[in-house]
């Protein structure tokens, strides 16, 4: 399985999963793991020496699945890394339509702004520059839309998770 991050939300409870070099880790405890498909929905998975079929089908919610193990069925949401890497930089609200607020993901000082209110954007676009810790990290559109506002000007100071650019996709 290629290196992947993970988080499966189950009811409440927010499971944290990373594969890396062969290996699982599931909320920070690792573990010896093979999961084989044997059909389109079938998998056989071997979990620190004990086999478990697994049933998955979706659930009718994107990346939302029912996953039948050991005689138990479960709903689970999966964000993968690009979810989760929206999430953190505060793009992840509205996607699906509607408004968007673009935060900033961290401390810094905003260099470039890209776009002004009115403008139109396609998805990937780029939005802004932050400088934080030493790196320059341009912030994307995360779908298409129109810049409702632009809160910033470059040379601003920002903190974590302050409101940077309002988007409507």
């Amino acid at each position: 399985m290629k290196d992947a991050s993970f988080q499966a939300l189950i009811g409440d409870r927010t499971v944290n999963l990373s594969f890396e070099d062969g290996e699982l880790t599931i909320d920070e405890r690792s573990v010896a793991f093979s999961f084989e498909s044997c059909s389109e929905k079938h998998f056989s998975l071997l979990i620190d020496g004990r086999s478990v079929p697994v049933v998955v089908t979706p659930a009718g919610s994107p990346k939302t699945y029912n996953v039948t193990a050991a005689g138990h069925t479960w709903e689970i949401r999966v964000k993968d890394e690009r979810d989760l890497l929206l999430e953190r930089f505060g793009l992840d609200e509205g996607l699906m339509g509607g408004e968007i607020t673009v935060r900033a993901p961290m401390p810094g000082l905003v260099l470039d702004v890209l776009v002004e209110p009115g403008d139109t954007v396609e998805a990937d676009a780029g939005l802004l520059v932050l400088e934080a810790m030493k790196m320059e990290n341009e912030l994307k559109a995360p779908a298409d839309g129109q810049v409702k506002a632009v809160h910033v000007s470059p040379g601003d100071a920002v903190g974590k998770n302050e409101v940077l650019i309002e988007f409507e996709a």
